[in-house]
């Protein structure tokens, strides 16, 4: 008997095709719907090899193995004839296979279903997060990147690609929008390297501040169709001690009062709209929120384990 696959299995498709990869629980926060659902649409999808899963530990200790869920090219064909564009979707995996890579990757949509929740929590809230462009070839354009003058030859240009872009726009505000870049940080990257030619974080910081100080970020203005004054550069971390570390190196390198900081575990405690986020690097201080003293909330129910 075939499968029968309707709406709400195509929006569990489109959503795997989106982020790539996705968990068991990442697809449940997601679509909203109980693990016992998902598991069970997602045995029959298996079944019509709409996708595939496989066992993967997660996490530094690699932990408890999850269920990851990937489209295959089957189901990238469904969603094509449907006019649903997936481009990067079917070598997904291809480009996951290191287990750093995966983490970061699980680590970028843990953020984004966080992210998700204060759309859903604070109705006067608009969040617009910039995917990728697909393409028919199977790669797909990165929207986020940007191309700024290099700091050694400014004849030339470096291209800056984000983990991730995305605005918020306050409603009832005059529709004031808030734009804001995303570096998810597994600890793997050297923070300060001796190497001329670096690729290091303090490298990094330094392209984040020529975008700011040239103002080519004002080319997210037709993106996100608003008047945009700054923006926020959001470092994600995966432990305590990188957190520290980073902090140090990002109050060494003024001016970065525009550098938020937070680890994953209070983002999982608490939610992105917490008040978990050092400014500029400043551990000692109040923590802060990035949705500013009078939008901060507590957004916690949602957990990795």
């Amino acid at each position: 008997m075939t499968l029968k696959v309707n709406k709400n299995d195509r929006k569990l498709l489109a959503g795997i095709a989106e982020h790539k990869t996705l968990t068991v629980k990442q697809l449940s926060a997601l679509s909203r719907k109980s693990f016992q659902v998902i598991r069970r649409r997602i045995r029959d999808l298996a079944a019509e090899d709409l996708i595939r899963t496989q066992m993967q530990g997660y996490g530094r200790g690699r932990g408890r193995p999850e269920t990851l869920i990937f489209l295959t090219e089957k189901g990238v064909a469904l969603l094509e004839e449907e006019g649903i564009p997936t481009g990067h979707a079917a070598s997904a995996t291809d480009k996951v296979e290191i287990p750093v890579s995966l983490d970061h990757l699980l680590l970028v949509n843990w953020f984004r279903i966080h992210l998700l929740q204060i759309g859903r929590a604070i109705p006067q809230l608009s969040v617009h997060y910039l995917n990728p462009s697909p393409q028919p070839s199977g790669s797909y354009i990165s929207s986020s990147a940007v191309r700024i003058p290099s700091d050694q030859k400014p004849e030339k240009f470096v291209e800056l690609i984000p983990d991730g872009v995305f605005s918020i726009t306050h409603q009832e505000a005059d529709k004031k929008t808030l734009l804001f870049f995303l570096e998810v940080d597994m600890g793997s990257e050297t923070l300060v390297s001796m190497d001329r030619d670096r690729k290091d974080i303090r490298q990094k910081i330094l392209n984040y501040q020529t975008l700011f100080r040239s103002g080519m970020y004002k080319r997210y203005e037709r993106t996100f169709e608003s008047e945009l004054n700054g923006f926020r550069l959001l470092f994600l971390v995966n432990s305590a001690a990188r957190l520290t570390g980073l902090s140090r190196l990002v109050r060494e390198m003024p001016p970065s009062d525009f550098i938020w900081l937070t680890d994953q575990e209070r983002m999982f405690s608490h939610g992105l709209a917490a008040k978990i986020w050092a400014r500029g690097g400043h551990t000692d201080d109040p923590p802060e929120s990035i949705l500013g003293p009078v939008l901060a909330r507590e957004l916690p129910g949602i957990d990795s384990n």
